[in-house]
């Protein structure tokens, strides 16, 4: 027999639980589908506090400060100090400053701290996790399947990547061709990347006057930032690239770029977003027409209002940040409290 509620999230993200806070404020029952084993979204930490997601927030994001301001998460500026390093090929120079990590800050714990608060916060069994969906028909009421059966709603909150969506879930009726052919074409925020983070003893590159930051254009790590926690108890860098990496290649360019001392990291973190069904579809490397976030086909709602998409990727407002998220998140409040 379904189970019923008054509106259907699927994705407990920094988004989908940031909605169910809003309504649940404004009296309205929800319920978060997730077919992941845990809460987040693409914000995941791990020991020793690593962000294997997205690791900064900057303080004109109104609707993070606001949700830090809730809680008692504490925040640090994200480290600076010290010069730059830049890599073209046969070539390593040292910039002096770091253009690459002004007015960024970070949470003590990692980042995951933003969405444990908003769970936290919820009413007990607001969150389905392990609950993937597969169908959602849309009728005078809305039936959405799942691997762990059905549920009845008015409303239904897409608050996953569009084209995530898509690849996912079978829509009956068949959704509009417009909003199709957008979502289709709009990248997944992350989605195509893979994140490596070497975790040192202590960030010995500051010693010797580094950042921790890197540009390159030879790879395999595109962008290079430090990621130690607030009081350095542990040093730790991170880059970016994009499908599967070598790990004696990322140690390789992080001797280069950092000394020798960067060889023997403690522990070497490999985390391929590409390869989350939850997060990218298979074709995520082909989408990089970033113009389309935001677009009004992916802010509008759909079946007389039945149906909402609520990501970053749907954001005006800093999209593909936590703050557009959780833009996202108001603004689909907003209209189904208007309904």
């Amino acid at each position: 027999m379904a189970q019923s509620t008054d509106v259907v999230i699927v994705g407990a993200g920094a988004s989908g639980l940031r909605l169910a806070g809003i309504l649940q404020r404004a009296g309205i029952d929800s319920k978060i589908l997730e077919g992941r084993d845990r809460i987040g979204g693409r914000l995941l930490t791990v020991d020793p506090g690593i962000d294997l997601g997205a690791s900064w927030f900057w303080q004109n994001e109104k609707d993070v400060l606001e949700v830090i301001s809730e809680s008692d998460i504490l925040t640090f500026p994200q480290h600076a100090a010290g010069n730059m390093m830049f890599q073209i090929p046969g070539s390593v120079k040292q910039l002096e400053g770091n253009p690459l990590d002004q007015q960024a800050w970070r949470i003590i714990g990692g980042m995951q701290s933003l969405v444990s608060t908003l769970a936290q916060a919820l009413s007990p069994k607001t969150i389905k996790l392990s609950t993937s969906v597969t169908g959602i028909e849309f009728k005078n009421e809305i039936t959405v399947n799942t691997n762990q059966g059905d549920w009845l709603a008015k409303h239904i909150v897409l608050a996953l990547p569009p084209v995530t969506a898509l690849a996912n879930i079978t829509f009956t009726p068949e959704l509009p061709a417009d909003l199709v052919k957008v979502a289709k074409q709009t990248p997944v925020w992350m989605g195509a990347i893979t994140k490596v983070v070497a975790i040192y003893d202590s960030p010995f590159w500051r010693s010797k006057g580094l950042a921790g930051s890197a540009m390159s254009h030879v790879g395999p790590l595109r962008e290079i930032h430090d990621i130690s926690d607030e009081k350095a108890t542990f040093g730790a860098l991170f880059g970016f690239s994009r499908g599967e990496v070598v790990e004696h290649e990322v140690i390789a360019q992080l001797v280069e770029l950092f000394g020798a001392q960067a060889s023997s990291p403690r522990q070497l973190i490999v985390k391929n977003w590409s390869t989350s069904k939850f997060t990218s579809p298979p074709e995520v490397s082909d989408l990089n027409n970033y113009q389309l976030f935001g677009s009004a086909e992916l802010r509008a709602p759909y079946f007389d209002g039945q149906l909402y998409f609520s990501s970053t990727e749907t954001s005006i407002d800093a999209p593909g940040h936590i703050q557009g998220a959780f833009s996202a998140a108001r603004r689909t409040a907003n209209a189904l409290l208007n309904t």
